[in-house]
């Protein structure tokens, strides 16, 4: 039987024990029908794979024992894409890879170019959850709620880096950036990019701006290729 991955918080871990609760004890319990010395690999957001057999479970927990942890993954940068709302739920695609690239947060937003409003961060997280499961991440990607660009240029100060993708850059491009810091973040736009005002307006709170290159790529493409050309920069996507 193939051994299934479950997340939890770092609180839930304690004196070699697991405690699931939630979504995650009822998907085991009720969708998959573990029972009692079943194993599974439960991550707490820390690299870490413990592999665990479950001991008890109540009406709404589970107690596992951890049998083995292995360090399966590490993370030396916090990553961070504003990515901006996308029609027809294309939004989705990005968080998906996103979280197979390994990136910390998701937060989408709305520009003035936006023709979407509507966004469920409950429907994110799912997808962030099953993506997660899929590649067999360590770590468990965040969605945050909806913003306004207004709201995302107020943040640009809370990091060390922060790279805004914009088409009428013609230079500057990821491979000039200096990406020092562990706390970086990147600024995509939605479908038709950023007006000039914001480009300007995201410069002056203290992001630089660059080009993705001569082709105008999809907004969802767009965020897929700026988030694995970073990381590979700072070789996050590199074995130890």
């Amino acid at each position: 039987m193939e051994i299934r991955r479950f997340f939890v918080d770092k609180s839930a871990v304690a004196d070699g024990k697991i405690v699931v609760k939630g979504d995650e004890f009822l998907h085991m319990t009720k969708v998959l029908r573990y029972k009692v010395g079943f194993k599974a690999i439960v991550c707490a957001n820390d690299g870490v794979e413990n592999y665990c057999t479950i001991e008890e479970i109540g009406k709404d927990y589970a107690i596992l024992k951890i049998d083995e942890s292995v360090v399966a993954d590490r993370k030396n940068v916090s990553l961070t894409l504003y990515a901006g709302l996308l029609k027809n739920n294309k939004l989705d695609l990005v968080i998906q890879k996103a979280v197979e690239l390994g990136v910390d947060r998701v937060v989408p937003f709305i520009s003035l170019n936006s023709a979407e409003t509507k966004f469920s961060r409950e429907r994110g997280e799912r997808i962030a959850l099953e993506a997660a499961k899929q590649c067999g991440s360590a770590y468990l990607s965040k969605v945050g709620e909806l913003e306004s660009f207004e709201q995302v240029v107020a943040e640009i100060k809370n990091y060390d880096k922060v790279l805004f993708a914009y088409e009428g850059e013609r230079e500057n491009n990821i491979k000039t950036s200096d990406l020092t810091g562990q706390n970086i973040a990147l600024i995509v736009g939605c479908e038709g990019g950023f007006k000039p005002e914001e480009m300007r307006l995201a410069k002056d709170k203290g992001a630089e701006v660059v080009t993705l290159g001569r082709r105008i790529l999809r907004a969802e493409t767009a965020s897929i290729v700026l988030l694995a050309l970073t990381l590979d920069r700072l070789g996050e996507l590199d074995y130890d």
